[in-house]
């Protein structure tokens, strides 16, 4: 579920690429400038190949629209710059590969959450399915101080979960959450790649036989209180159906590393949080 919405590589802005796909077929319009410094936008679409990983179009120019404060004009095409190609490597980042064979990377505009641990904050939905499908849902209205691995954690004291974002060791870069009951013992752990409001690469791992089973999640609701309607207004099936896309059934068991690297972070943010 690759991120729909504003694109952009940080070190280049004042350009942008805003990405929709349905059904397989992706829209992409960029704003950009020509060569003496003037504003040129273009639109490319098409079907998506290779698993829905890689795009290719040409960059299309229109003249003679409609002005901002006009009354409708059909525009005119002129032809176009080229072609672009996007091949995304994960749903929060792709290379861009544009005329000249110049290429960029680009990743989603987070304007509006911030990352981790702030970018945390708010409610989340997980979903995953063992032999039935489980929806748990949590609030992390507050911050803590970070673990060893981590940069801060977030926590839900009412069902004594916490989540955190690992900056070293062997999960760096991702998200592990986990909740504790009263006496400290972890009854669910997550693990997943932070993606703004969604997760990405997700899993629920047993915290009794560290089987990996495929998780999805979504942020239900923002820090500052804002829904997400669609899914804030849906019942527990309507969530599960989904999610079913990307929460499938698994039991690859994960490897001694892993399983080592989520008991550490486990017991420390259980100390941190005094697993209130």
């Amino acid at each position: 579920m690759i991120v729909i919405g504003h694109w952009f590589n940080p070190n280049e802005s004042g350009s942008g690429y805003n990405i929709d796909i349905q059904n397989g077929v992706l829209v992409v319009t960029i704003f950009s400038y020509q060569s003496g410094g003037g504003p040129q936008w273009y639109l490319a679409s098409g079907p998506m190949t290779n698993g829905q990983h890689n795009f290719t179009g040409t960059l299309d120019k229109y003249v003679g629209g409609q002005c901002i404060s006009c009354s409708w004009k059909a525009p005119t095409v002129v032809g176009n710059d080229g072609a672009i190609a996007i091949n995304f490597t994960s749903e929060t980042s792709a290379t861009v590969t544009l005329p000249g064979n110049r290429t960029t990377q680009i990743q989603p505009f987070n304007f509006g959450f911030g990352d981790p641990p702030g970018g945390l904050l708010g409610e989340w939905v997980f979903v995953y399915d063992i032999i039935i499908t489980f929806a748990e849902r949590y609030d992390y209205p507050v911050q803590r101080a970070a673990t060893p691995t981590g940069n801060g954690t977030v926590w839900d004291d009412g069902r004594r979960g916490a989540c955190e974002l690992q900056v070293t060791g062997v999960l760096a870069g991702q998200v592990v959450c986990f909740q504790f009951s009263s006496s400290g013992v972890v009854v669910n752990q997550y693990l997943f790649k932070y993606g703004l409001d969604e997760t990405f690469s997700g899993s629920w791992v047993s915290p009794t036989t560290f089987n990996v089973y495929s998780m999805k999640g979504f942020r239900v609701k923002s820090k500052d209180g804002f829904a997400k309607s669609l899914i804030a207004d849906m019942d527990k099936s309507a969530l599960v159906k989904a999610a079913q896309d990307t929460a499938v059934g698994g039991s690859v068991t994960s490897d001694a590393a892993t399983i080592s690297a989520l008991s550490e972070a486990a017991n420390a943010m259980s100390r941190s949080g005094a697993c209130q």
